[in-house]
């Protein structure tokens, strides 16, 4: 892996507490790897579910407290944890830590972690209801979906929602000369 902190090429939430370095020189269409690091308290939002891939926490520094079904883990530097499709889960750091995170298959990970840390947040961090609707309609395979609501049913919604709220505007296109 290229060193990460000598690129530019990060996203940040300062909700989570994550910065992130999309890897693409150890990323294929398999997997998509990204270098993470977490301030203490970092967190991986509220447990949910990936529908089609699976994920693998590599710990370089720190400590992650992974939940993973009914499972809570404490996963150390040098140590991995992997998620299946389908499993609930969510992270927490308990100190300033550093992971490389993969996705298996990648499909469009990156675009959608992008897109997810743009969105506009309120003064406790989330995004609003519109947004994150819009965000499940454009990435659907890749999506963060709850796990006690049927994935239809949040497919279903998304539809009415994404019409709430202030859509983000199009940037106008340049004048070439």
């Amino acid at each position: 892996m290229t060193d990460p902190l000598n690129s530019k090429d990060f996203i940040e939430s300062r909700a989570l507490g994550l910065r992130v370095w999309g890897d693409r020189s150890g990323s294929t269409r398999e997997v998509g790897r990204a270098y993470n690091e977490g301030t203490k308290g970092a967190n991986g939002g509220p447990p949910h579910i990936h529908l089609l891939q699976e994920e693998r926490f590599i710990v370089h520094t720190g400590m992650l407290r992974v939940r993973r079904g009914h499972e809570r883990l404490r996963v150390g530097t040098g140590e991995e944890v992997r998620i299946p499709p389908r499993t609930v889960h969510t992270f927490k750091t308990e100190a300033p830590s550093t992971w490389t995170v993969e996705f298996r298959p990648q499909l469009r990970v990156w675009d959608f972690f992008c897109a997810l840390f743009a969105l506009p947040v309120n003064r406790r961090g989330y995004p609003r209801i519109g947004d994150l609707a819009r965000l499940l309609r454009a990435f659907p395979d890749e999506f963060l979906y709850f796990p006690i609501i049927p994935v239809s049913v949040q497919r279903a919604l998304a539809v009415p929602l994404s019409k709430l709220g202030p859509r983000p505007r199009a940037k106008p296109a340049s004048s070439a000369p």
